[in-house]
């Protein structure tokens, strides 16, 4: 246990009570820290008056973990750290401590001993924010914080109906609407579920590590200055004994009239809401201790309104059995974002189309049974037929559908392309799926689907997630293209296909400069 604050830790204390703060709560963020009681009731001069009762939020925590079977020592000593009354606890728990006050062991400090030289390597909590890829954020790093920020991470609609949403939410806890805090629930709101699968995606780390996500609206009318804390990992929590909070992601959903700011003082950074943007940043350094320097708070609502979520992520997943690796990003999730939604449907010209549909008119006796590496291409359970075949194309018809659409895909991804491959004509069959899938990350960058020609009873959709990872249908009619970033976005037809045939021609480019990058997960 730590009876001696640091420097920053000093200014960090005097600063949170000059802007008011709660001195309570000041003082549970650095018992959490773990530092003696009695050195924090020296250094704040202040001692925290016991609490009697206990928030819904923490009954529920109580209940969580007594039904778990953890340890009710542990609970206890939790308990009292966090300012309860000796007697409450007992009344809560039903329960008196088997051993001296004095004795009893937080059971979060003695699992989260990070800094103890003594542990075995592979059992420490190790988190290097340099293995967080956020590709395409633009990222601020300084000695005292490494954060990112995504512009345009939300739409204009979702952000509406999410700050609508969650200005109707019901608070347990406080009934005055303009100051609101509450976790959201899929089933209430279904996009709740899709931005909580898609925050996931953005920072590429497993949803088993994440916490459930949580909103905050308030206004200028709130009944004291709101300032939230980012604070330092909470063990006000149901997943509390799941480790620290190691990263957070907080999505503003309206720009603020005045004030609102997130403020990172030691790293002289101010974050200014804006609809849409998503800011990510972490709690800890690279050997998974807590950095004081990386608090944030949220300043005053000056004027207007303020709603924004936020998603926090810990050091140990909720599967306890052989758990998946922390960060989950693959090779094809790093590469670069040219387009700003990663897809566009266009026209082929007329010429060209016509000497394609000459050419597969005239070569329909040469179609070819068709095997693809991966299975990517299988048949509904119903179809027992081979799902796709091919036609295979001349090289003077490569070398024309290159050159008609390099420099169509060059003024569309703003950059020079190097023509890698062309496919043939493949023909999808009655019943066929293509998986989902993201393509070859070494040419297969920037791509073209060309729909040749198709005989259906309902139209084949083309489902692409775009880069903020929002779903999209494409449909496309004989002699229209899609031009697409076929290497970092995955894309599909997940549908069986209903008819008899769909053909399509695929066409590829790299950048000129492009390099792959290799991607090593980490446990």
């Amino acid at each position: 246990m730590k009876t001696i604050f640091s420097p920053e830790w000093k200014s960090w204390i005097q600063t949170n009570i000059d802007n008011g703060h709660d001195k309570d709560h000041l003082f549970n963020i650095l018992i959490d820290e773990d530092f003696s009681y009695d050195a924090i009731k020296q250094e704040m001069q202040h001692e925290p008056t016991p609490k009697h009762e206990f928030t819904n939020e923490w009954q529920s925590w109580i209940e969580t973990n007594v039904t778990a079977g953890h340890d009710k020592n542990g609970l206890f000593k939790i308990l009292l750290n966090h300012g309860f009354a000796y007697d409450a606890i007992k009344e809560a728990l039903s329960f008196e401590p088997s051993v001296p006050l004095d004795e009893l062991v937080d059971p979060l400090k003695t699992k989260i001993e990070l800094s103890d030289e003594s542990m075995p390597v592979d059992s420490r909590e190790v988190v290097d924010f340099s293995k967080l890829l956020v590709p395409n954020a633009e990222k601020f790093e300084s000695e005292s914080l490494a954060l990112f920020l995504v512009k345009g991470f939300l739409n204009t609609a979702e952000c509406e109906y999410l700050a609508s949403a969650l200005k109707k939410e019901p608070h347990e806890d406080d009934t005055d609407s303009t100051n609101q805090n509450c976790a959201l629930f899929s089933n209430k709101h279904p996009l709740f579920q899709e931005i909580d699968e898609r925050l996931c995606k953005l920072v590429g780390i497993d949803s088993s590590y994440a916490e459930p996500l949580h909103g905050h609206y308030c206004d200028a009318k709130a009944s004291q200055a709101n300032i939230d804390l980012h604070q330092l990992p909470s063990t006000i929590n149901s997943d509390s004994l799941r480790g620290h909070r190691a990263y957070a992601v907080t999505l503003y959903l309206n720009d603020v009239v005045s004030g609102g700011e997130t403020q990172f003082s030691d790293a002289n950074l101010n974050i200014k809401p804006k609809a849409g943007l998503a800011m990510i940043w972490s709690n800890l350094d690279p050997g998974g201790l807590p950095v004081a320097k990386s608090l944030g708070q949220s300043m005053p609502v000056v004027a207007g309104h303020k709603a924004v979520l936020t998603k926090w992520f810990r050091t140990r997943s909720s599967i306890k059995d052989n758990p998946p690796p922390l960060f989950n990003r693959d090779p094809n999730e790093v590469i670069p974002a040219y387009t700003k939604a990663g897809f566009y449907k266009s026209k082929l010209p007329n010429a060209l189309f016509s000497r394609i549909q000459d050419f597969f008119s005239a070569n329909l006796d040469k179609v070819q049974e068709e095997n693809v590496a991966g299975d990517f291409i299988v048949n509904d359970t119903k179809t027992k037929a081979t799902p796709s075949s091919l036609v295979d194309l001349s090289t003077e018809l490569r070398q024309d559908i290159h050159d008609n659409l390099k420099d169509s895909l060059e003024k569309w991804s703003g950059k020079e392309l190097l023509p890698t491959f062309v496919y043939g004509i493949r023909i999808y069959h009655r019943g066929a799926i293509l998986k989902c899938h993201r393509d070859r990350l070494a040419t297969h960058i920037i791509g073209t689907i060309i729909n040749v020609s198709q005989d259906v009873d309902e139209d084949w959709p083309l489902v692409i997630y775009d880069h903020q990872h929002r779903r999209h249908s494409i449909l496309l009619k004989p002699g229209e293209v899609a031009f697409y970033e076929s290497g970092s976005l995955v894309h599909g037809r997940p549908s069986p296909l209903d008819g008899d045939s769909f053909a399509n021609i695929f066409c590829h480019f790299k950048p000129v400069d492009y390099v792959p990058k290799n991607v090593i997960n980490a446990s």
